[in-house]
């Protein structure tokens, strides 16, 4: 069971958490999150995670509630009572409540502090294709910061499933950004190629580790802006992200995209993603 949560130094049942109506997360989408595998009980890449949400709150100029230390006995705690095994750790951080709904901040506020746990399925993942649409990036200009104001992402990703397709690629001024739900990767002549990390996208972890595992494997990776029509005549085309790992994209709305199989660089890479993944869960 997955029932306990940690909410600012308590930890309660799930079903006992609350919070004020007056939480500026709740009233205006003001914080920020992390999503945190845990592999046998072990968070991955927490210091990754930590440093991330550490700028995300610097830019809402939110002060961090915890040092790293306290976070990482806060997630300790949490992971032992819920369990331990293969987890993934919700972590949000909102700028507290106010003493009324306004738009201006009061610099009194506690940050509201939320940790939440599920189960992760860390069982092996086949390579499998999938379909993508090119949507016009209609978020906000801070997508480094991980908010938790996802409406943007949410009508995308909705837009893509209503017309059939399993994820948007978004771009902006005919250059990529990146999935609604994902970063995106694409091959030419056997080199990788991946939008540069930047305030219009958000540097997964999983893409670090692809990059860090294309490099180890030989590979030429290019961080360089993608426009739109080198997306499409590309060799392969693929989607990164913590759930789907590595996703080759067969087809962009009516575009196929290489031969239309999963291309020789996705599939090397895919194998070592989940040898990779092994090494953590062995």
């Amino acid at each position: 069971m997955t029932d306990i949560v940690y909410l600012n130094g308590d930890l309660v049942a799930k079903d006992s958490a609350k919070i004020s109506v007056l939480d500026r997360g709740f009233l205006f989408a003001d914080g920020v999150y992390e999503v945190i595998p845990v592999y046998n009980s072990t968070p991955f890449r927490l210091k990754q995670h930590l440093s991330r949400l550490n700028a995300c709150l610097m830019q809402l100029d939110i002060a961090n509630p915890h040092s790293a230390i306290e976070w990482k006995n806060i997630i300790a705690t949490l992971i032992q009572r819920n369990g331990g095994g293969h987890l993934a750790i919700y972590l949000q951080v909102t700028r507290g409540v106010s003493k009324e709904r306004n738009h201006l901040l009061d610099a009194n506020m506690t940050p509201t502090v939320l940790l939440m746990a599920s189960k992760l399925t860390v069982a092996e993942q086949n390579i499998q294709s999938i379909t993508a649409t090119l949507l016009n990036d209609i978020r906000w200009l801070h997508c480094d910061i991980k908010s938790i104001a996802l409406l943007g992402n949410i009508m995308l990703s909705n837009k893509a499933r209503q017309s059939g397709h399993d994820e948007a690629i978004l771009h902006r001024d005919g250059l990529v950004t990146e999935g609604a739900a994902s970063n995106v990767f694409m091959v030419k002549h056997r080199e990788l190629f991946t939008p540069p990390q930047n305030q219009l996208i958000l540097g997964g972890i999983t893409r670090d580790v692809i990059i860090e595992l294309a490099e180890a494997s030989g590979l030429k990776v290019h961080q360089q802006d993608i426009h739109i029509d080198q997306l499409l005549s590309a060799d392969e085309v693929w989607i990164s992200s913590s759930a789907r790992e590595i996703s080759p994209i067969r087809q962009i709305d009516d575009k196929i995209i290489g031969s239309g199989i999963i291309g020789p660089v996705a599939s090397v890479l895919h194998s070592e993603f989940q040898a990779f993944k092994k090494t953590l869960i062995n």
